[in-house]
């Protein structure tokens, strides 16, 4: 398959017809300007392409539920070519996790060949590739439409050519509208467009969106329990230490958003060299993926780490929980033979109180495994954050019965400080 490509993509010479440099200038100044007084969040999910991207006026809604928030970069009349040319100022910048692009039928409506199509979207991928080689890249089939049906069997080829392009690549996807807007005889509904029977009705996006959904869905799921949905937050952590490199010896807190929300650590620790490496809603097991990167290099004395509350939320049993901290203490120890470590007991909160069983059992199993090893202790916070009533103090949290206020921070400052003066 990939010989074959080679071949498709030396040989081919795609026609495009005529493009002006300067006609999308308006729009993609006006995306710009969108970003300037509002900059999108990163490692979204960004939809990029022509008209039938731009009209999709209920998009960010449709994908709400199975993706979180999407980012919509549509311009009317908009090729592959032009996503490609645009690329450094409307896709790298916001650095999404995954693209969705709905291109091509433009150009072969312009006179591009199926081969040509395919060519071009190997030029946008590798455009993409080259700054965010990370990123899942799909492509939406180009549609069939009754006012562009002479061109059929070209677009079909076309999509053909890019199924099997994406077929070599596990980070990319081919997501097939056409089979589903086709009918009984095998042309396309009238019910899924407009009056120029050429844009999408309110019925076709219905159908656009049964057909992306799952894949996109998928994909979301995959990378939310997986370590690399950190690799920015990761990454960040690195390129501060080039500027400021921690000096060895410190104390080292990594874990879940209850450390990286801990923004007073050093004022409520001074004396005493920590560290900050928290990333909101990891598990133990994210913890343990990234030690070489954010604990091992800094030579720390003792290691804290808080986690397991994001891990039980997401079904991970009191075994589990054991098995990964054992898993992370081998992983440090390995590295760093003389460190202490740490575990704080996961929290007792309003949020999550219903697992409170499993989260007490998760906490004493850890702490009958630290009783094994001299180097190993649990800093128990579950206890002092009960109410007399034997449930979580509310004034320790915001809002969302969740995360810690500075009171609950205070009270952590308080007991956790007795620990690193053990050092």
């Amino acid at each position: 398959m990939i010989a074959a490509w080679l071949v498709i993509l030396c040989t081919a010479t795609p026609v495009l017809g005529e493009t002006k440099p300067g006609r999308w200038d308006k729009e993609i100044e006006a995306f710009l300007e969108a970003d300037r007084a509002k900059a999108p969040k990163k490692n979204r999910t960004l939809f990029i392409g022509s008209s039938s991207i731009k009209r999709w006026e209920t998009l960010e809604q449709d994908f709400r539920s199975s993706v979180g928030t999407v980012i919509r970069r549509g311009f009317g009349g908009a090729g592959i070519q032009d996503a490609t040319r645009f690329a450094d100022r409307i896709i790298l910048p916001y650095k999404p996790r995954q693209i969705v692009l709905y291109a091509g039928g433009n150009e072969i409506r312009r006179g591009a060949s199926p081969e040509g199509i395919a060519t071009l979207f190997d030029a946008f991928v590798k455009r993409v590739r080259a700054e965010l080689p990370g990123t899942r890249i799909a492509f939406v089939s180009i549609k069939p439409s009754p006012k562009q049906w002479a061109n059929a069997a070209k677009i079909k080829q076309a999509n053909q050519l890019v199924r099997e392009y994406c077929s070599d690549d596990m980070r990319m996807d081919f997501i097939d509208v056409w089979t589903p807007m086709l009918g009984a005889d095998g042309k396309p509904k009238p019910e899924l467009y407009v009056a120029d029977q050429l844009q999408l009705s309110a019925a076709g996006y219905a159908v656009w969106t049964a057909a992306i959904k799952p894949v996109l869905a998928a994909n979301s799921r995959a990378y939310y329990s997986s370590p690399e949905r950190w690799e920015s937050t990761i990454a960040a952590f690195e390129e501060a230490d080039k500027k400021q490199p921690p000096a060895p010896g410190g104390i080292v807190f990594i874990g879940s958003s209850s450390i990286r929300g801990w923004k007073t650590l050093k004022q409520d620790f001074p004396g005493h060299p920590v560290i900050n490496r928290g990333f909101g809603g990891s598990e133990i097991i994210d913890s343990i993926h990234f030690a070489d990167r954010i604990v091992v290099p800094y030579k720390p004395s003792h290691v804290v780490l808080y986690a397991g509350d994001n891990d039980m939320s997401r079904g991970k049993t009191p075994e589990i929980i054991l098995a990964h901290f054992k898993q992370f203490v081998e992983t440090v120890s390995d590295k760093l033979p003389e460190a202490r470590i740490s575990f704080i007991t996961i929290k007792p909160s309003l949020s999550r109180w219903k697992l409170a069983g499993k989260m007490s059992e998760a906490n004493g199993m850890v702490r009958e495994f630290c009783k094994t090893n001299d180097r190993l202790e649990v800093i128990d916070i579950w206890e002092p954050m009960l109410g007399e009533d034997g449930k979580p103090r509310r004034e320790l949290f915001v809002g969302d019965g969740l995360h810690l206020n500075a009171k609950g921070y205070a009270l952590w400052m308080k007991v956790v400080a007795p620990h690193l003066a053990r050092r």
